[in-house]
């Protein structure tokens, strides 16, 4: 028997971990490619886009692999069916119980990777990529100036350099878009060339602008000043960096256990459903994996994944009701759990118990 759990759960880890990176691959792509875009644009640093994204990868896996394991039990199964395997082993004497055992181990192994990832590495990786953004956010837009681009936030202030210097401390043949705020006019101005300055009694940043004029007015209409220079100092919009980052999936766990804000409960219910999760669908990709050998290794496969869909729909759409206070939410998401573990058990013994009372004995799982 030792060499059969060996065997089984080999299979379920190696199918669990690849279908996970997989998906991970995906939708980490897809998220590389956003905040690529981002760095492209000048919001974001071009070294912060890795950063980000390895610490992104916590909170992606703490989701990725109770489906992962879901799928790794659901695929090891069907292809242990499909080749009799499961066959001969039930002929051997071992029963859906010994099987479940056997497969509840590996699953067992995945729901604590999982409780350490989403109880404590996702939250902590998760407040890196924050305060990183944050940081860009609060950049001065002279430090992401890639020369032939506007950049910039049009509300504030865009600054667009034909080219820069070799050592990157000068803009050439500079346009700048500035509006101090909502209410006064905008402004534009052309200079021959810029460079940073930093004031020290003030603590600010200026942009020194050389040789160029300055148009001040409401866009579609005549009313509007033009002003040359010589020399021209433009502040740039910068912030004393302050990291104050209080959402819910960024705080540790044991802040979460003391707080009664909503979106905090939310969270921690969250974070303690994901390992639950893992070991409760487990049960019902146990009986939906073993399938007859005729109809192939895939013909509960789509079944599977829908019940799963359902778990998850039900259990994002609680924890939303939770954040925003809604009543007996936090029951509902404990009586969802108990509801799909119920599921999981009869499909997995009902119809063994259903013969035993019958008085046909165990019944033979893929008939």
């Amino acid at each position: 028997m030792s060499l059969i759990t060996r065997y089984i759960n080999k299979e379920v880890l190696v199918s669990a971990f690849a279908v996970s990176m997989v998906l991970l691959l995906i939708i980490s792509s897809s998220r590389f490619a956003h905040y690529l875009s981002k760095a492209v644009t000048g919001e974001l640093e071009a070294q912060a886009v890795l950063i980000i994204i390895v610490n992104l990868l916590p909170a992606y896996l703490s989701t990725l692999l109770p489906l992962g394991g879901f799928l790794g039990v659901l695929l090891t199964l069907g292809r242990l069916s499909v080749d009799n395997e499961l066959t001969v082993l039930f002929a051997n004497g071992v029963s859906q119980r010994q099987l479940v055992k056997v497969v509840l181990v590996p699953l067992s192994l995945l729901a604590l990777l999982v409780a350490i990832l989403s109880l404590w590495l996702a939250p902590e990786t998760s407040r890196n990529v924050e305060e990183i953004l944050y940081e860009q956010s609060h950049t001065a837009e002279f430090d992401n100036v890639v020369a032939g681009r506007f950049q910039g936030n049009i509300e504030r202030q865009i600054i667009y350099a034909e080219t820069m210097s070799e050592d990157r401390q000068q803009l050439l043949n500079v346009f700048v878009f500035n509006r101090p705020d909502p209410a006064s006019a905008p402004v534009l101005i052309k200079a021959t060339s810029a460079r940073q300055v930093f004031d020290e009694e003030y603590q600010t940043r200026y942009l020194l602008l050389k040789e160029g004029s300055r148009t001040e007015g409401q866009p579609g209409q005549l009313d509007y000043t033009v002003t040359r220079f010589e020399d021209l100092a433009v502040r740039l919009y910068t912030q004393e960096l302050q990291i104050n980052i209080t959402r819910g999936f960024t705080l540790p766990t044991l802040i979460l256990l003391g707080s009664d804000q909503a979106d905090h409960r939310a969270q921690l219910y969250w974070r303690i459903s994901l390992p639950l999760m893992t070991l409760i669908v487990s049960f019902v990709a146990i009986a939906l994996g073993q399938v007859n050998p005729r109809k192939g290794r895939f013909a509960r496969l789509l079944p599977a994944i829908l019940v799963y869909l359902v778990y998850l729909s039900a259990l994002t759409s609680l924890r939303d009701d939770m954040a925003r206070a809604v009543d007996n939410a936090d029951l509902k998401i404990w009586l969802l759990h108990t509801t799909f573990l119920l599921l999981g058990l009869l499909l997995v013994f009902g119809r063994e118990l259903t013969m035993r009372r019958a008085g046909g004995g165990t019944p033979n799982a893929l008939t």
